[in-house]
Order: structure tokens, then sequence, then C-alpha cells
């Protein structure tokens, strides 16, 4: 404000700075006026140098003064500076009514720290007011960089950027720091520049805290220990009822108090003073500094702000609370994205303090799971454990609720689904005998514990039992805002449904997931993995190989940060099935042989066990090796018997040459196959070997019952196998049979004939099928389509499907032309 009136040269600028001793009005008006005068805009003989207040200022002398004022010959600046320093109602109230009508040839300024009882509404809606606001006396980023530079200072990026923020544009505040840094160096001027360093702390105890009443300066000393205030907290710290109306009238005097993101009713005391105030409250009553931070402990707990909570008890030093407060109501955390900001509150506990009780104990056992010490974390629960009856009564279901919660994670770290299943389920068994109103955190428990026991399940391969728990554990989730548990129980709904050939269902799921993860910035994270992979599984089965391929990459990408020993294997399986619908037998082979040196020695759930065993029979089937798939048959019974793995069997003794055997061992899924995905490769299996066995009818009738199932989800996979040339035979049949095509079907026939499982003219004999061939036999005779029926026991529309069938193979149009190309080939 001085360098502008400096630097106005165009109207005369009286200056008036007031003080306490100027509240009186005669005083106030006769300083004004000389003010005016001083300026030499008042002619001589002027009424105005004339005019002078007496013992009462009345509205007359006002009126005076302002038609005065309105007769210069030449407009003059006044400013008031300091108008905070006016208090008496009279003074404010006579400058009131000065301002009620425009006073022309007058520009007022006014400066004050506090907005006091001046009414300006008029002067507003005639828009004669301009107001300049703290807010707006902030120093900008090149500002500060420019005042810093006045002291010799160049600073980077980062250091001016921690100038600045601490100095959180406070002009004298950046002064101050432009003098440290000058004069101790900018590493050590940058380390000591605090509202505690000696230069700060006098600026802000001589002309910000001795302006203020006793009653606020013990109402910002109690507030000083919270980041940000409000009434109620501000309540609950001074033991007050006060609270938000002294947070209100500070921020309107500029106290270095100011409203967050207004009318939040949340406050924050600027950085530096808050700063000082703790280091006072700290060094001349450490109790009280302690007692304040429990109690903001409390409150926040109250408010279900736990992390909060939790860093105030770790302020206050007292490491009971600290125990309470995880087992109660922080342990969650450590599977949600707060896990950063709760461990290292955790790693403030002195190791000395870890085994005092069995909440420490767990806290100890949080910090080695983070870090992976699983050694450590089993001695600490263990531990815990023993402990335990020593725990104050109430905490005891608190901390058995949480150690049986570990037992889970640390089996699911193993990947030992049988133990994560049986720990998951003991922990709902105890949370179903916890209400809420006895453990705050039960629901989000139960939330974590239906997850686990569903992840274990589904790796065990109880597939619905795992759908059940996870929906359930998905559902609760939602219900508490437990994000991370509800992403990983939608991610592995999507793989369950994948698992069983729901495909579009497990499409839907994974897109929760990953809407999820993309909406909170969460697409790397441990829990979206098995959307990654349930993703490659559907696109696999959809034939869109590209899109399997990113699925996969950004599931293997994901999964580095914090691996799993179930994940990783389980992807690359799906990665070696990818190899194998490319035909690259040599690079799935290494992954196979890759994946059994990973998972050797350690526990392998039922269910990768026998996706890594059927794909390993994939590899030796599309290699050509079936007799491969009969000599590696000593799998444990689960796995030899499941589905999956009979109809690589019945392939393998199909490629071998024994149709029979192929047959007798597909008879029991024909009858009952578990799921989808398993009917519709059983059901196309099962076509192959009757067209082997030559049972045209119930060759196609079997591919119908494929196509049938497959259609709904789209499973394109088992259509496009190693045995693509026989399936394209019977696909031709299909279409004559079934003359209304669907788009399902086309786009298998364009699948087949672009992979050249069809092919044109001049095909060699082994691309015919072997009904086709059967039906060439009998084109040299005189039978006709019906009696060519009657002898191969089928019907005239399957002769005429194998007959158009044929002809586009050979390249003609006409039985005689067809005799002619198959004796040519040597067929007849």
């Amino acid at each position: 404000m001085a360098a502008w009136a400096a630097g106005h040269t165009s109207e005369p600028v009286a200056w008036l700075s007031l003080d306490s001793f100027d509240n009186s009005p005669s005083a106030f008006w006769a300083y004004l006026l000389a003010a005016l005068r001083a300026t030499g805009a008042v002619p001589d003989g002027h009424r105005l140098g004339r005019l002078r207040p007496g013992r009462r200022v009345d509205e007359t002398f006002l009126r005076r003064v302002a038609g005065a004022v309105a007769e210069l010959p030449a407009p003059v600046v006044l400013v008031l500076d300091d108008l905070h320093e006016i208090s008496n109602p009279r003074v404010l109230k006579s400058l009131a009514f000065f301002l009620r009508y425009p006073v022309s040839q007058l520009r007022l300024v006014v400066t004050t720290r506090v907005e006091r009882a001046l009414p300006m509404r008029r002067p507003r809606l005639r828009r004669a007011v301009v107001e300049i606001r703290a807010a707006e006396l902030d120093f900008t980023a090149d500002e500060a960089g420019e005042l810093l530079a006045g002291y010799g200072l160049r600073l980077g990026p980062a250091e001016a950027e921690t100038v600045i923020g601490l100095a959180e544009g406070w002009a004298t505040g950046l002064v101050l720091a432009g003098r440290l840094l000058r004069d101790r160096g900018t590493k050590a001027g940058l380390a000591e520049f605090s509202g505690s360093e000696r230069t700060v702390a006098a600026y802000l105890t001589d002309e910000v805290l001795s302006t203020m009443t006793p009653h606020v300066r013990r109402f910002l000393r109690h507030m000083c220990v919270a980041e940000q205030l409000s009434g109620d907290l501000a309540d609950a710290l001074t033991g007050d009822t006060d609270g938000q109306l002294t947070l209100e009238l500070l921020a309107r005097s500029n106290a270095f108090v100011t409203e967050i993101d207004s009318p939040s009713g949340w406050f924050r005391c600027h950085g530096l003073l808050a700063g000082l105030l703790r280091h006072q409250v700290r060094m001349e009553t450490p109790e009280l500094f302690r007692e304040l931070h429990r109690r903001a402990s409390g409150w926040f707990a109250e408010q279900d702000a736990v992390l909060a909570a939790l860093a105030h008890a770790v302020a206050a030093q007292d490491w009971l609370l600290v125990g309470r407060l995880v087992v109660t109501r922080a342990g969650p955390r450590i599977v949600s994205v707060d896990r950063r900001r709760l461990i290292e509150l955790l790693n403030r506990i002195p190791a000395t303090e870890l085994s005092a009780t069995a909440a420490l104990e767990l806290c100890s056992a949080l910090v080695a799971y983070d870090r992976a010490d699983y050694g450590a974390v089993s001695a600490r629960v263990a531990r815990a454990r023993v402990l335990l009856v020593h725990e104050q009564a109430d905490l005891q279901d608190s901390v058995e609720v949480m150690a049986r919660s570990m037992d889970a994670a640390l089996a699911r770290s193993r990947g030992d689904m049988a133990a994560l299943v049986e720990a998951a389920e003991d922990a709902l068994s105890r949370l179903l005998e916890l209400s809420p109103a006895q453990f705050f955190r039960a629901r989000e428990y139960r939330a974590i514990a239906f997850n686990q026991a569903g992840v274990g399940l589904f790796w065990l391969g109880n597939l619905r039992q795992a759908d059940t728990r996870l929906r359930s554990g998905m559902a609760m989730a939602q219900a508490v805002g437990a994000e991370f548990t509800q992403l990983n129980a939608a991610s592995h709904l999507a793989l369950v449904a994948a698992a069983q050939g729901a495909l579009h269902g497990a499409r839907r799921y994974a897109g929760v997931a990953l809407d999820l993860a993309t909406k909170r910035g969460w697409r790397s994270r441990l829990q979206v993995v098995p959307a990654y992979l349930a993703s490659a599984m559907v696109d696999l089965e959809w034939d869109d190989l590209d899109a399997a391929d990113g699925a996969l990459e950004e599931g293997l990408a994901a999964q580095q940060a914090d691996p799993e020993p179930i994940q990783l294997p389980a992807l690359r399986i799906t990665e070696l099935r990818l190899l194998l619908a490319r035909r690259r037998v040599d690079a799935a082979r290494l992954v196979a042989d890759r994946v059994e040196s990973d998972i050797d020695g350690a526990p392998v759930p039922l269910l990768l066990a026998l996706w890594l065993a059927v794909a390993r029979a994939e590899l030796e089937l599309v290699a050509g090796n079936p007799d491969a798939v009969l000599d590696r048959m000593d799998y444990p019974d689960r796995v030899k018997d499941a589905p999956r793995m009979r109809v690589c069997l019945a392939r393998a003794h199909l490629a071998l040459g024994a149709p029979e055997a192929a047959e007798a061992v597909l008879v029991p899924l024909q009858r009952s196959a578990p799921d989808v995905a398993v009917a519709v490769e059983t059901w196309v299996t099962t076509s192959l070997v009757e067209d082997a066995l030559r049972q045209s009818n119930r060759s196609v009738d079997a591919f119908a019952r494929a196509v049938a199932l497959a259609e709904p989800q789209n499973i394109r996979r088992p259509f496009l196998g190693a045995e693509r040339h026989t399936i394209a035979g019977l696909m031709e049949r299909y279409q004559w049979l079934v003359p209304q095509q669907s788009p399902f079907v086309a786009g298998l026939l364009t699948d087949l004939a672009v992979d050249g499982a069809t092919t044109a003219a001049g095909s060699e004999a082994d691309d015919l099928t072997a009904r086709e061939l059967d039906v060439l036999r009998y084109l040299p005779t005189m039978l006709k389509n019906q009696d060519i029926a009657a002898e191969m026991y089928v019907s005239v529309n399957t002769v005429k499907a194998h007959l158009r069938s044929l002809y586009r193979k050979l390249g003609v149009t006409q039985r005689r032309e067809a005799v002619e190309r198959g004796r040519e080939l040597g067929l007849l």
C-alpha cells in the first residue's frame, strides 16, 4: 500500500496511520482532517480548513465534512492505515455515516487486519468498492522467487517449492526465510526454517501472539496439535463450548487461521504459527502436549477417522492406546490404500514396547507382514496368543479375530489354500459370535474373511462354494466401503465365472474390477491381477488372441510389485495356452517347464495342478505326441479324474486310433458335465469320436449339441483346436443340415477357412473326412442318393451335405467329375 501511495502522482494522498490512542471520535476526526489539509489539496480560506470537531461528533458535523470535501477543487486520496486499531463503536459508527452517501472528490483507502463492524453494503451495491483480501495478497511462486532472488538466492525448483510451501505465500514469512537462507546457507537454512526457529519465533511471538487476548492464545495452544480444526474438535481439545465461534472470529480477523473450502466448517492454522505453538507446548508442558494428542485421538476415533486417531496416539506416545486402536479399528487397513500410512505409523513404536501386550505384538506382526517376513509374522501372532490371557477383557475378542485373520493372510502368502480356507472360516465363526456393538470392525473383518475363504475355495476347485463366499464378501465390502476387498472379490468372481465357462459373467465382473481400479488408480495393484487373468481366459476362449495377450501382459506387470505364489503360475499357464493357440509348441514347452520348476516343492492347490496338467496334455496333443498324454497320467486321482483331464485323455485315445477307448472315457461326461466349458469340449470331442467310428448321424448330433452350448457364451476355442481339419468337415455337414446359419457358426466357418482348415480345389486326399470318402466310393456305382443313405444308415440330407463338401474340396460340380478327380488322386 505504501509503495502504491508513493508512486501515485495523479492525486494528492493523505495518509493517516491509526493506533489504539485514536479511539475517541474527536481525536479520530481531528487527525483525519489534519491529514487532508497536509496534502496541500485544501486551498487557503476553504471551509475544510476551518472545520474542527467538538467534544461531541454528531451527524451535523459529519455532513459539513462531507460537503466540504465535495467542494475541493481537485480529487484527493485518503488512506486510513490499520483501521483494526479502532475498536470504539462510536468512531466506527461516525465513519459509517460519513460513507453512507457518495463523497465526491474523495477516494478512501482502508487497510485493516480485521473486518470490523464497518457497514459497506451501500458502497458495494453501488459497485464503489474494490476489496483486496488475504488470499489475493499471498505471493505466487514467481513473486516469491523474485523476492528471494533479492537476497542473492538462486534456488532450484524443489528448494523454492519447499520455502514457498512453508511460508504459505506469507510475505513476511518469505522475508524471514530469505534472510535465514542467506545467512545460514540454503541446505542448513531449509532444515532450520520453521515456526520454532529463533527469528521466526521472535517475530510471531512479538507481532502475532502478543496482540491476542489470553483466551485466544490458550485456544490456539490447545489447537496446535491438530493439522485441521473443527468446532467440535476444538471443544474436545479445550473442554469449552465456543470452538466454532472462536475459529470463525479468528478466520475473519486474519489471525493466521483460515477456513478450508468454505463453508466446510473446517479450519487450519498457518504452519509456521502452529509449529511455534507445538514447540512451546511440548517444551513447556509436555504432559499437556501428550494429553491434547490423546484427546484428539479419541475424537477422531469417534468419527471413525482411524488413521488420524492412530497418528495422534503415536504422537502422544501412548503405546497401549496405539495397540487398542490397531486391533479394534485400524487392522483391516493393511489391505487398503492406507497400508503405507499405517505401516509408517506402526514403525514409530519403540521396539522395547512391541512385546508389552498382545495388541502390540499384532502391531509388530503387521509390520513384519508388510516386509514379507512371514516367519516373524507367525512368531508374533503366536506370542500374541500367549499374551492374550493378560490382555484387557474388552480387547480379547478383537485380538483373537485379528490373530485369526493374520493366520489366513499367512496361509495365502504361502499359497496354502487349504490352510487359508481353514483360517478364514475360523475367523468367520468367531466373527459371527460378535455384533458391531461388541467389535467395531466386525463387518469389515467379515468382508475380508469371506473374501479370503472364497479365494481359497476357488483354488481348491470348489467353485460353487467359492462363488457364494466371494459374493458375500463383495456385498459386505461395498457396505463398509472396503474398496480393496471389493476389488479383490470382484476380480476372483471373474475368475470363477471364467473357469466355469460363463464368459459373459466373467467379462462383467472383470469390468467391475477394472473400472474400480481405473477410477482409483489401482490398475497395478495385486488385487486386480485375477481380473486380468480372467479377461485373458475369456479372450482366449473367444479366440481374440491379441486382446488376451494384452490382458496377460497387464496381469504379469501388476503382480510383480507384490507377487502371490499362486497367481504367477496361473498367468504363465494361460500364456502357455495362448502359445498353443498360435501353434508355437517349442515356446509353450519352455513355459510349461518353467512353471513346473517354479512350483516344485510348494503347496499346489487342486485347480492350479489341474490347469497345468491339462495345459501339458494339450501341449502334447498339439505337438503330435498323444502317447505322451497317456504316459503322464500319474497324477493324483482328483486331477486324473477331473472332467477336463478326461477330455484330454479321450482326445489322446482318438489320436492313437482307438476311438472306442475314447468313447468309453467320454460317456460319463456326456451324462453330467460340471460346467458349460467342459460340456462344450466333451461334445466337440464326442463328435470327432463318432465321426471316426463312422457314426455320421451321432457325430452331427454331438456337434450340434456342442454348438448349442457354446453359442450363448461365444465359446470358440474348442472348435479351433488341433483337430481343425476334421472339425471343418463336421461344420460343413452341420451347416447344410441347419440351413439358418447363426453369426456364431458363420464366424467359426470363417475362422476355419482362414486358418486353412478348409481348402480349395486340388486338396490332398487326407483333407477329406472318413464319411466323405465313404460317399465318394459309392459314386462310381448306379446307386442314387437315397440308396447310398440306406447303405450308410444315414439320412438323405446327410448324404447331400457330404456331397456338397466333397464337390467343393475336389473342385468339381457334378458326380461324374468327382469320380474322375477321385481316380486321379488315387482315391478310387
